[in-house]
């Protein structure tokens, strides 16, 4: 055999190759819906009636996981719903389980050997009554993030704490947008919804902590330290927005002469022209409000 018939052999054998692998693919591509979509044995009893649901169902990552018996855990649609063979048989919806605003146990049976879940007994959100179902949905999520019911993380959680959402019109806000009205910053980049050892469910172990993490060149230590700073954040700041600039908590003068209320110079309300009051205020002279390096800046000047 010359090297050329070799060659078209060789073609040949990759072609027909392909068109049988082609043909596999298309012939179970045929397969019924139901079988298509049903990853256990009584997924897909259920989705004899409730197809849409077990469809839907299983395009999540729980659905996934039985489908593929990613943990070898799961058990269909009896994972939660219980024992589905009487509900089957007779069609009466008292013999299944559902899992309602009572079921976190149901989600805590796999998810409680999580990290995130190590604080949820006792925070915030447990004593609150809050449910895992009132943030996730199970069967059709709105977001593929975490099976959320909501489209954003930030929809969700304003969905019940509408204090904050006014905080997105603000002058100055964290809940910051682009051109498209996506949200950049996340109330999870901050808060832990499943609890945490920190006050208001923060991630870090601190107020400070937490911004420090982003805003670093806040972080010091200072030759000269301003005591407030090193304390807490928010003793001037507003962590979700303020109509005042950079978050402050209210009009630098105010927000300065709360402490400072005597010194060298005039330090309470005088002329609208000011010297004290108008542009930047007292931020005019003492810049380094945060700190200072400079072995002259003792007042924060420099």
């Amino acid at each position: 055999m010359t090297v050329r018939s070799k060659w078209s052999f060789s073609v040949n054998a990759l072609l027909i190759s392909a068109l049988l692998l082609l043909g596999t693919r298309l012939a179970f591509g045929r397969a019924s819906p139901q079988n298509a979509v049903a990853g256990s044995e009584t997924a897909t009893q259920c989705a004899s009636c409730h197809q849409e649901v077990v469809s839907h169902f299983y395009t999540t990552r729980h659905g996934k996981a039985d489908k593929f018996q990613a943990w070898g855990s799961f058990s269909g649609c009896a994972s939660c719903h219980g024992d589905t063979q009487q509900h089957a048989e007779s069609g009466d919806p008292s013999l299944v389980s559902k899992p309602d605003s009572s079921s976190n146990g149901w989600c805590l049976s796999c998810h409680n050997n999580q990290h995130s879940q190590n604080f949820w007994g006792g925070s915030a959100h447990d004593t609150g009554k809050v449910s895992c179902l009132s943030c996730h949905s199970i069967h059709k999520a709105k977001s593929a993030e975490k099976l959320l019911a909501k489209a954003t993380v930030n929809e969700g959680c304003l969905s019940c704490h509408v204090e904050v959402k006014k905080s997105q019109t603000q002058r100055s806000t964290h809940l910051f947008r682009d051109e498209w009205r996506n949200q950049l910053m996340k109330c999870t980049d901050c808060h832990s919804p499943h609890g945490s050892q920190t006050a208001k469910m923060i991630k870090a172990g601190s107020v400070n902590e937490s911004c420090l993490a982003c805003h670093m060149e806040k972080r010091g230590p200072f030759l000269w330290q301003h005591s407030p700073v090193q304390e807490n954040c928010l003793t001037c700041h507003a962590a979700h927005g303020s109509n005042n600039a950079s978050l402050l908590v209210a009009r630098t003068t105010q927000l300065c002469q709360s402490c400072h209320m005597q010194g060298r110079h005039q330090t309470v309300a005088g002329k609208p022209n000011s010297a004290w009051v108008f542009n930047r205020s007292c931020l005019n002279c003492h810049a380094q409000i945060h700190g200072s390096n400079h072995p002259s800046g003792p007042v924060l000047m420099r």
